[in-house]
């Protein structure tokens, strides 16, 4: 017993300071025990289990009940089949990455929705010049699988997480507000319920609901369910009556006056954390940080909750330079960069649109060609940055068994199709290039879950790399601690030189920047609180299709701060 107290102490102080959320999806016998216990007139066909961990409040668990959020298709003959070309590479198959998971039952349309849009790309390559009947026809079909994709995420987000939804969300940076309001939700609670509810659940609730109804329904349900369980919309009251708590008119009344007190006092603060999710095999094909409610919210994904305190231990270990005293996260300089820009010679346009910009900051790397094997492992071991646009995740150029001897890798941008797709076959551990990359010690990993257009991914791009570069020098002019650095910019040319692309106005979430130290270390400057994934739901916005493209790209690893060392 002593000894299970140590592992459990350990796991806890390893934790950092934002959440970890892990999510997992519950069938087949765990379906049948569930349905059993719960009295239940009828099976769901999936149960999610949520878990939400920090290093500084009570774990929280929340299990919700899963039903399909499929649709009937309105017409089973994609339009891509009528494009009036017979040359089209129809010919070519698309493999779906994993076999069979409980998502094919309760997400049935995202398996068909990857599957169009891969047909919907291959067959855009052998449109005629002069078509412009079929381009329109092509531009109608990709705008409908962008609205089908946020038609399944919405539905997610309704049907599956309902009113619990923020437990997916990051701490707010500054809540002076919400300590008060705290006390005095679970001292109503106690007193009128005889529930003990877990502070870091309620906080979490109060952090995120923006109305009192949504804080009723919550409030109701932990009520109702004594916190073990709750639900979203797919699932009514009524269904899981058996199990709930019946709650009598007049009990509702001092619920009601306790909700409305409460949100009247809650802040309006938007700025939060990072989160790290946790996902397991059967859900992590799925786009998670492009629900509606994590739109703004910056978002990691990690294969364990153990490899993020590798990669946190890793980034210590690496940190080597003496007059910065270690954040609690990895440190990148995005100025020390290595790029592999269309190195198998056809995608033009993309060699075009960067190649300038490359040697406009004197950055190492290749353009219309590929180097050896030996070439790019040496730069992803001497650089802080490694970036890459061409077909698939690079690994016809370095596999990822050599990636994977290294002991510390650079932070990479993979922007070809599907460079950050996990394949997973039967019971065995999914394979990736981010998984290689991240046990090489690369903190962060920005790739695209599935297959992407050239020219929408590169407006992703740039409007990253500019929120990266552009944004570390504007920061740096703010901040009393960088000052040196200012100087040193400024007496550099790149600094003066916007390199013929500005940033693109109109679409930014973060209306202020973050004050509040990641670690509780006040050694830590404002401006390096930029993180790697801070400004991915705004370049996201840059893409014409801002969900079948920009909702592709995620980032693998953990929060990694960008600025120059």
């Amino acid at each position: 017993m002593e000894h299970l107290e140590k592992h459990v102490s350990e796991f806890f102080n390893q934790l950092p300071d934002v959440p970890i959320v892990c999510i997992s999806m519950l069938g087949g016998d765990f379906v049948n025990v569930l349905g059993e216990a719960l009295l239940l007139p009828s099976l769901f066909p999936a149960w999610m289990l949520l878990s939400r961990f920090d290093s500084t409040n009570k774990p929280t668990t929340m299990l919700l009940p899963v039903d399909s959020i499929s649709k009937e298709a309105h017409n089973e003959d994609s339009s891509i089949k009528e494009l009036d070309n017979p040359t089209r590479a129809s010919d070519k198959n698309w493999k779906c990455p994993w076999s069979c998971t409980i998502i094919d039952y309760v997400a049935p349309t995202f398996r068909k929705l990857l599957k169009d849009n891969f047909r919907s790309l291959s067959g855009a390559i052998d449109i005629p010049k002069d078509g412009q009947a079929n381009t329109v026809r092509w531009w109608s079909d990709r705008m409908k699988l962008n609205n089908d994709l946020n038609e399944i995420l919405e539905n997610m987000e309704k049907l599956w997480l309902g009113p619990w939804k923020y437990l997916l969300l990051g701490h707010q940076s500054a809540d002076q507000h919400s300590e008060a309001v705290l006390e005095n939700l679970i001292t109503g609670l106690e007193s009128e319920f005889k529930l003990e509810a877990n502070p870091a659940l309620i906080k979490v609730i109060l952090g995120g609901v923006a109305s009192v109804d949504e804080l009723k329904e919550c409030v109701s349900q932990l009520v109702s369910y004594k916190a073990y369980f709750g639900r979203g919309g797919c699932c009514g009251r009524d269904r899981l009556r058996a199990f709930s708590c019946q709650i009598d008119a007049e009990a509702l009344v001092p619920l009601e006056h306790l909700c409305n007190g409460v949100v009247n006092e809650l802040s309006e603060l938007v700025e939060r954390t990072p989160v790290i999710l946790v996902l397991d095999t059967d859900v992590q094909m799925l786009p998670w940080e492009n629900l509606p409610v994590l739109r703004n919210q910056e978002m990691y994904r990690m294969p364990s909750v153990r490899s993020i305190f590798l990669a946190l231990t890793r980034s210590t270990n690496h940190q080597k330079d003496a007059s910065v005293i270690d954040p609690p996260f990895p440190v990148i300089d995005p100025f020390n960069a290595f790029y592999l820009l269309n190195p198998g010679g056809d995608l033009i346009s993309t060699q075009e649109e960067f190649d300038q910009l490359f040697r406009n900051y004197e950055w190492k790397g290749n353009a219309g060609d590929a180097p050896t094997a030996e070439e790019l492992v040496l730069a992803l071991r001497n650089h802080d940055l490694f970036l890459y646009f061409g077909h698939g995740s690079g690994s016809q150029y370095v596999s990822g068994k050599e990636i994977e001897k290294l002991d510390n890798c650079a932070a990479a941008l993979l922007m070809g199709c599907s460079s950050g797709t996990l394949h997973c076959k039967g019971a065995y551990a999914p394979q990736g290039a981010p998984l290689s990359y991240l046990f090489a010690g690369s903190p962060s990993v920005i790739a695209n879950l599935w297959d992407v257009s050239d020219k929408d991914i590169d407006r992703f791009s740039k409007a990253l790399l500019n929120s990266w570069l552009q944004e570390n020098v504007t920061a740096a002019k703010n901040c009393s601690k960088c000052c040196p650095l200012t100087q040193e910019f400024e007496s550099m040319t790149i600094a003066a030189k916007d390199n013929g692309w500005s940033r693109r106005k109109g679409s930014r979430a973060r209306k202020q920047q973050q004050t509040v130290e990641m670690g509780g270390s006040s050694s830590c400057c404002n401006c390096g609180h930029r993180r790697i994934a801070s400004h991915i739901s705004e370049a996201r916005r840059a893409c014409r299709l801002p969900l079948m493209i920009g909702a592709s790209p995620v980032c693998y690893g953990v929060p990694t701060i960008i600025r120059k060392k």
